[in-house]
């Protein structure tokens, strides 16, 4: 089992509501994955985000996100993968597999499937996914933008690139 560091990724958040979507993009990723191309199956992985560290276009998005989920106070989102499903090796070192897993964040723990993509080779990791989440689980209400109403569960897709740790 090959272990890999993130180097770097993003997390994109789509809120959605019925004038105008919101995509909020978080750039500071860590974390660190293991992985056997061999054992696709037997694959763990902890991804945090620095939820402190995001964009959502405009100053006003910024500030009316940074009021609603106040990042200070909670500023790391983690995902851990507990057990991969439907692992297919499309070709040669490209995967795609559902990942189950655990995202904990402002105290809450929400259990997660995550539909994704992976190319492995011997110095990296590139991989990619999508998964719904309903932010009531969280703990969070969804907000509203000026008068439109944002809806309970947003987008995200989190893209990723891992390089092999040092032994």
């Amino acid at each position: 089992m090959s272990r890999f560091k993130v180097f770097r990724g993003l997390v994109q958040v789509k809120a959605r509501s019925s004038i105008h979507d919101t995509v909020t993009k978080y750039e500071k990723l860590s974390g660190s994955i293991e992985f056997d191309p061999d054992e696709p199956r037997a694959a763990q992985a902890q991804i945090s985000v620095d939820m402190r560290v995001f964009d959502a276009g405009d100053r006003f998005k910024n500030w009316k996100i940074k009021s609603d989920l106040d990042p200070d106070a909670h500023p790391t989102a983690t995902f851990r993968l507990t057990v991969m499903n439907d692992v297919h090796e499309t070709s040669s070192g490209r995967f795609k597999a559902k990942a189950t897993g655990q995202l904990e964040w402002r105290g809450k723990t929400v259990d997660l499937t995550v539909n994704g993509t992976a190319t492995v080779d011997r110095r990296g990791i590139e991989a990619t996914a999508t998964f719904e989440l309903d932010v009531k689980k969280l703990g969070i209400s969804p907000p509203k933008f000026l008068m439109f109403k944002v809806e309970d569960e947003v987008v995200v897709q989190v893209s990723l690139f891992a390089t092999i740790a040092a032994s």
